[in-house]
């Protein structure tokens, strides 16, 4: 990995946040410090955006899994069961077709 002295970094941010910006998530993240000791990552917003979902989940994991652990219900519910407690309505109208488009009868 190629540490980014901050000068240089600083010197090319627009031409740096530019092409971060068009690659996406192919840009290769820019790694910004001094001393050659890595200090700041410079990466796409759609990666960013990947990323802090991985990390939330990451870090609701083990409460579910404590939840899980204590829970007095079966966790043997179904589809219609969950969707219910959670106020979803899951029924599709039957005179759609399985694209979802009304059919023309």
């Amino acid at each position: 990995m190629r540490v980014e002295p901050i000068s240089s970094a600083r010197a090319q941010l627009s031409e740096t946040v530019a092409r971060i910006g068009e690659q996406g998530l192919q840009a290769e993240p820019v790694v910004i410090g001094r001393r050659y000791k890595p200090e700041a990552v410079i990466i796409s917003f759609e990666l960013y955006e990947q990323l802090a979902d991985l990390i939330d989940e990451i870090q609701l994991a083990p409460l579910i899994r404590e939840r899980l652990a204590t829970s007095t219900t079966s966790p043997d519910l179904t589809l219609e069961e969950v969707a219910d407690s959670l106020g979803i309505d899951i029924e599709e109208p039957s005179s759609s077709t399985p694209n979802g488009h009304e059919s023309a009868a």
